[in-house]
C-alpha cells in the first residue's frame, strides 16, 4: 500500500487478488480519518506492484479534482 497527502485529502493505492493469478489495483480517498471515496480499478493485473500502482494513479487523479471543486485549484500530485 502507498499513501500520498494531495491538498486536503490523504490517498491510499493499494490491490487485492481479484482472482487466481490476476490483481486489481483501488484506491481510498480520505480526509481527517474519515473516507470519502473508494474505488476500484478497471484493469486487472499480473502483478501486485503493477495494480497498486494503477490504483494510486487513480486515486491522485481523484484527489486532484476534489481539491478543483472545493478549491477552485489543482495542487499537483504532491
Amino acid at each position: 500500500m502507498t499513501h500520498r497527502k494531495i491538498g486536503y485529502f490523504d490517498v491510499e493505492g493499494t490491490c487485492y487478488v481479484a482472482k487466481p493469478g490476476r490483481w486489481r489495483g483501488k484506491y481510498v480517498i480520505s480526509e481527517d480519518g474519515e473516507e470519502l471515496q473508494e474505488k476500484l480499478c478497471p484493469s486487472l493485473h499480473e502483478n501486485e506492484d503493477d495494480a497498486c500502482e494503477e490504483g494510486m494513479k487513480a486515486g491522485i487523479k481523484a484527489a486532484r479534482q476534489l481539491m478543483k471543486e472545493r478549491e477552485g485549484f489543482d495542487p499537483g500530485d504532491q
